[in-house]
């Protein structure tokens, strides 16, 4: 059963620039993955540090298997000086 999954990430107050950089990069990443049906990234334009994830997945095992990507190991690294803290997941099932 496909699962939708929107992704609330806020950036640290002086580092939306290179955390919204970092996340248009990741995007591209992603989209290749085999379980990924969709991946969009939105700013907000009310809170310029807040950016939202909208992703569709074929399943909980493809959205688990995504978290173990390389590329996201890779971005949780470069981000981890860049968030204010961890994504808030919502998670639907389609």
């Amino acid at each position: 059963m496909p699962l939708l999954v929107i992704a609330t990430i806020t950036a640290k107050s002086g580092a939306e620039t290179e955390l919204k950089d970092a996340l248009r990069e990741l995007v591209l990443d992603v989209r290749t993955e085999r379980a990924c049906q969709l991946y969009e990234l939105y700013e907000s334009t009310e809170h310029p540090e807040r950016f939202i994830m909208h992703e569709r997945w074929d399943d909980e095992a493809g959205l688990q298997a995504h978290s173990q990507m390389p590329h996201m190991k890779t971005f949780g690294e470069k981000a981890k000086d860049w968030l204010a803290g961890p994504a808030v997941l919502t998670k639907v099932t389609v």
